[in-house]
């Protein structure tokens, strides 16, 4: 991807709306899905390395090394852009905003 449309993508990624119809789903009542379960899934995650991803960002977030308003946005924004498999969006995105907060994913 060449520098500017990465450029715009991350724009994009700041300015684009946070809601969205997957986000407004319910969690059934007595079941909390995790950070981790939720990337994952709404992502559609298929190789190892791409869940350990996913593991870690978790776990940043837990620790508060990195910010989950910053993972939820751009979580809800790779899937309103990649119907079909929005994970390699998410993975360049965060990557860039975690390296502007110096946190290393």
């Amino acid at each position: 991807m060449h520098t500017r449309h990465l450029f715009l993508a991350v724009l994009l990624l700041v300015l684009a709306p946070v809601a969205s119809p997957r986000a407004a789903e319910p969690t059934p009542v007595g079941k909390v899905t995790s950070l981790a379960d939720r990337l994952k899934t709404g992502l559609k995650a298929r190789r190892p390395e791409e869940t350990e991803f996913l593991d870690q960002v978790a776990h940043l977030v837990r620790t508060g090394a990195l910010p989950g308003k910053l993972v939820d946005s751009t979580y809800l924004w790779a899937i309103q852009r990649q119907q079909k498999y929005p994970y390699p969006l998410f993975q360049r995105a965060l990557r860039i905003q975690a390296d502007r907060l110096g946190v290393d994913l």
